[in-house]
């Protein structure tokens, strides 16, 4: 029973003691408060970190892309049209995610740097966690200022890229319609068919050679050969490599051809006076139209 008033003499001088520690050692709401919005800014910084790391990645590989292309459209022009194409669409998608990650970055760049601007008159164990902080902060948006920088100078590659693959597909638009042209121009052949007086008439056969004989009008021996200018209106076109039989007109009748083609490359058999009947068919029509791209068939 004496040992009750020593214990509870004893609690009575403790306890004021111990809330008093206990005080000390809690933080006071505002402090607390501080330290939670520290806390946010140091996971922002943090974040932050990984993606200008992540930025600087991505910027590098645009570089090595563009380096690649710019090699490519000097070293080939005819590849234009696909590798090219492809990956400048793929290195404009590329920087317009840098784009629009540089910009979010920005504003909570901005809003951290707020925070840190609205503690004033924090606890001196707080002072030197913010400096540090700001100093960071200012240390990203020199960082991210540079990163803008770095890919405004990617954009005007890109738009270089762009503006050579432009003219280069037009170079290669022209070149092509150039060399259809001349496809066309060299597979296009001629043909007419007539009787030897409307063909003279003409002016597209002439007659050559002969001499002249005693109470003969006209000269004797003489033979027919192609003008020596022929004009193509007063021809049928047609395009040798899918045209390989001409028709003519009279079935029944007999045509002999007057041209320099060489009638060993004709599908349509010839008899002794090298005369054809029904239809000129050819075998091989790229020799058959050597000699000439002009086909002269007289009507016998």
């Amino acid at each position: 029973m004496r040992r009750r008033p020593n214990l509870i003499a004893w609690l009575v001088l403790t306890f004021p003691l111990l809330a008093a520690v206990g005080c000390q050692r809690a933080p006071s709401p505002e402090t607390q408060a501080q330290l939670s919005q520290l806390d946010s800014v140091t996971a922002q910084r943090d974040s932050l970190f990984s993606e200008v790391a992540q930025n600087a990645r991505l910027m590098n590989e645009l570089g090595e892309e563009l380096g690649k292309v710019e090699g490519l459209q000097q070293a080939d022009s005819s590849a234009v049209e696909s590798p090219i194409s492809e990956s400048h669409e793929n290195l404009v998608s590329k920087v317009r995610q840098i784009t629009t990650r540089l910009a979010d970055s920005e504003k909570r760049l901005a809003e951290s740097r707020r925070q840190l601007r609205r503690m004033t008159g924090q606890a001196d164990s707080l002072k030197q966690r913010v400096a540090q902080l700001e100093s960071q902060v200012g240390d990203f948006e020199a960082m991210i200022e540079g990163q803008k920088t770095t890919v405004a100078s990617l954009t005007e590659r890109l738009e270089a890229v762009e503006a050579t693959n432009i003219a280069l597909r037009d170079t290669i638009g022209t070149m092509a319609d150039t060399i259809s042209t001349l496809a066309t121009q060299a597979n296009t052949a001629y043909y007419v068919v007539g009787t030897e007086k409307e063909l003279v008439d003409r002016g597209l056969l002439v007659k050559e050679g002969g001499a002249r004989v005693l109470f003969i009008f006209g000269k004797a021996g003489q033979t027919l050969a192609p003008a020596r200018e022929l004009d193509p209106s007063q021809f049928t076109p047609i395009d040798l490599r899918t045209m390989t039989e001409i028709p003519l007109p009279d079935s029944t009748a007999k045509y002999k051809i007057a041209s320099r083609q060489n009638l060993a490359y004709l599908a349509t058999p010839i008899d002794g006076r090298n005369t054809i009947q029904g239809s000129l068919r050819i075998s091989e029509p790229q020799e058959f139209w050597h000699s000439s791209k002009f086909l002269i068939v007289v009507r016998s």
